[in-house]
């Protein structure tokens, strides 16, 4: 028991290993690329361009999924907190987690998990409407800002992502790889701004994912107004 714990520890040791050596690889290689194109006589400015949009993406995205990442996360909402009190406008959010994802990783494998997680990123991906705004919270976790939105409508929004990740089925790393890979589901918590502090909107969905989980997961739960 004891080593296959220390075997478990080790392997997702690893694995953040690959993922800092990956993100340090695609960072200098932009650096190079825009060193070499500074040394020239006269640098491109189509090239210049190009290489701060990857460097933007780079910031702004994470690196496995694909969607906005944490710290454009935080600058998304306090943007979006500030239009809504400025308008009048309601605006909502959705946290969502992956229900026992350290479970899954320890059965099936960190690429596994990986997979799985592209997986729900891309049915997320699908169901936001233009202007919403989908990020990874960190591991397993995302968030969705929804502008102009009430509590009723991101639940439901919430809820017709719920059972698609649910209905869906995960891709296999492997051919081996015992049942259960195929299926995950996540739960989610809803909440909408009641004061001009933004973290209120994450507190509350946060408290109302916790809820989720509570009664069982697989299951959308929500803070209304006034609650």
């Amino acid at each position: 028991m004891i080593k296959k714990e220390a075997e478990k520890k080790r392997k997702k040791g690893e694995t953040k290993i690959k993922e800092k050596k990956k993100r340090y690889a695609v960072l200098k290689h932009i650096v190079e690329e825009f060193s070499g194109e500074m040394g020239k006589e006269r640098p491109r400015r189509t090239t210049i361009s190009k290489i701060f949009e990857e460097l933007y993406h780079y910031a702004t995205r994470d690196q496995l999924t694909g969607v906005f990442n944490r710290r454009s996360l935080d600058e998304a909402l306090t943007h979006e907190v500030m239009q809504a009190l400025r308008a009048g406008m309601p605006l909502s959010a959705i946290m969502i987690d992956i229900d026992h994802f350290k479970e899954y990783n320890d059965r099936f494998g960190h690429h596994q998990g990986d997979i799985a997680i592209k997986s729900v990123t891309s049915i997320i991906q699908k169901r936001i409407r233009e202007g919403d705004f989908a990020a990874r919270y960190g591991g397993e976790e995302f968030v969705i800002v929804l502008p102009n939105s009430t509590v009723k409508q991101a639940k439901e929004i919430a809820e017709r992502i719920r059972k698609e990740v649910m209905n869906a089925a995960i891709k296999p790393c492997r051919n081996d790889l015992p049942p259960g890979y195929e299926k995950v589901t996540i739960s989610l918590g809803v909440a909408s701004l009641q004061k001009e502090d933004g973290r209120n909107i994450m507190y509350d969905a946060d408290k109302a994912l916790y809820e989720a989980k509570r009664q069982g997961r697989n299951r959308v739960c929500a803070v209304y107004p006034g609650e």
